[in-house]
């Protein structure tokens, strides 16, 4: 076989259409349905304007800080989160102006919800031995409850659900064809901006073409070139926005300082203060409600959920659910010391217990928020029952899935970048704290590989029953 020449875009080799042929018919009606449903949610049952409180309030008020105002240094408040969404949002205000009730910032998500539903399609279409499984797939993504309520929120999870199925999709056509990366470096660049935690999966796609990289020949230079280059773009400009606001090289969202503590010392809430009067004002009245204030949902479900002793109490390591300090909120000093203290009082052993906690919280403890607060009593139920549905139906197949991904990532490497994405979550949620909420962007992920890894069950199954019947035994009842 010739050397193929790296710098040339097309495949040196010929490469088999992988998967199955995704039928037009499916993509149109998948499509027509999503933007039909999405669309009626965002704009009549569950408007995004009317639920702007908390998480979404904060997004709204610096998109548009930045539409009224433009691009400003020096206002550390703007480094607080990652600044993909509001940046989107501000976009959207820019060019239709901001306020009640949101219209189209509403059909902007609406969009974007919709566009998870046919692309879901196509990616199993890409890694699914079969056609029905993979319109089951796109199936499930229509009607999939928790990705549909998100998107009456002006949150990250419905634009991230997004860019990071196109990202996926993209780099599954870079490993099986070598083409599109272009394309998959700019979905990647996005996801990175609305949730630089993504790095990580990035990081481990490359590890995937390392340990393949004598067995994808047609993915060389050009094609890494073409992912990796608006990756580094992405990050350059991350760190130095964060800069021009904070003065510092050492983050891109100053949140995840506070997350990470609460993950290492399981507090449900931060509160900083200006003045230490202040904070002894508020330990005395024991008020968790002043001061710049982060209230954590999942740990407070936790502390409500189990009894104390309970093996997933919830068992703050500074023995109280607040933890309060003088100075800025998103101090990394302050939160380095907080966290080698909870190191020091827990051990490994209780840092490992937390990692456990955390991870079991996005998957059967914690309730979907935003659902559970304004308007529980219509918009919790159905919450509820897709909760428990992922339970019993998708998690085992899934994380079967992801074992079987991990386990041929050199003879099927595109499986193997979906069973990344959804390991890379996991292990987020290990090291910071799992959220209903936080996991249901990677569902798609975790459906694909549920009902690859059923097919992989049942084919084993009819393979073990057809060769005892061959011998002449007796099949199973």
């Amino acid at each position: 076989m010739s050397t193929p020449d790296p710098s040339s875009s097309v495949p040196a080799v010929a490469v088999p259409r992988p998967g199955v042929v995704p039928s037009r018919r499916w993509l149109l009606w998948l499509t027509a349905l999503a933007l039909l449903t999405r669309l009626v949610w965002v704009l009549v049952v569950h408007p995004p304007g009317n639920y702007v409180f908390s998480d979404m309030n904060m997004y709204v008020k610096r998109a548009t800080d930045l539409a009224v105002h433009g691009p400003r240094s020096g206002v550390r408040d703007l480094a607080w989160q990652a600044f993909g969404t509001h940046y989107l949002l501000a976009g959207v205000f820019k060019i239709f102006g901001p306020g009640a009730p949101y219209r189209a910032a509403a059909v902007v998500w609406g969009l974007l919800g919709a566009a998870a539903v046919p692309l879901t399609y196509l990616l199993a279409c890409r890694v699914l031995p079969t056609a029905r499984l993979a319109a089951i797939a796109g199936v499930l993504a229509l009607v999939w409850y928790p990705n549909l309520s998100t998107t009456g929120f002006f949150l990250s999870e419905t634009p991230f659900l997004c860019a990071q199925l196109l990202s996926a999709y993209w780099l599954v056509r870079v490993v099986q064809e070598g083409k599109m990366a272009w394309a998959a470096g700019v979905a990647s660049a996005l996801c990175f901006m609305l949730r630089p935690q993504s790095a990580l999966f990035f990081v481990l796609v490359f590890g995937l073409w390392l340990v393949n990289v004598r067995g994808l020949p047609w993915v060389r230079l050009r094609q890494l070139v073409g992912v990796g280059l608006p990756l580094i773009a992405a990050l350059a400009f991350s760190v130095w926005r964060y800069h021009s606001h904070t003065g510092r090289w050492d983050g891109i969202a100053e949140n995840a300082n506070m997350n990470l503590t609460a993950g290492r010392c399981h507090n449900i809430v931060t509160q900083a203060f200006k003045k230490k009067a202040d904070l002894d004002r508020s330990a005395r009245a024991n008020n968790t409600n002043d001061g710049r204030r982060v209230s954590l949902p999942s740990y407070r479900t936790l502390q409500v959920t189990f009894p104390p002793g309970h093996p997933l109490a919830l068992n703050p390591a500074m023995e109280g659910e607040t933890i309060r300090f003088v100075g800025y909120i998103g101090d990394p000093w302050i939160h380095r010391d907080l966290r080698r203290e909870c190191y020091r009082r827990t051990g490994l052993i209780g840092q490992l217990q937390y990692s456990v906690v955390n991870l079991l919280l996005q998957w059967f403890i914690s309730r979907q928020w935003p659902d559970n607060a304004k308007n529980r009593q219509y918009f919790l139920p159905p919450s509820e029952v897709f909760r428990y549905g992922f339970q019993i139906f998708v998690l085992v197949p899934s994380l079967l899935g992801v074992g079987l991904g991990l386990a041929r990532l050199r003879r099927t490497p595109a499986t193997a970048v979906l069973a990344l994405c959804l390991f890379n979550s996991m292990l987020l949620a290990a090291v910071f704290f799992g959220d209903v909420r936080l996991r249901t962007p990677y569902d798609p992920y975790a459906i694909i590989l549920a009902l690859l890894a059923v097919h992989w069950l049942l084919t084993r199954w009819r393979a073990r029953r057809a060769q005892r019947a061959s011998l002449g035994a007796p099949g199973p009842a």
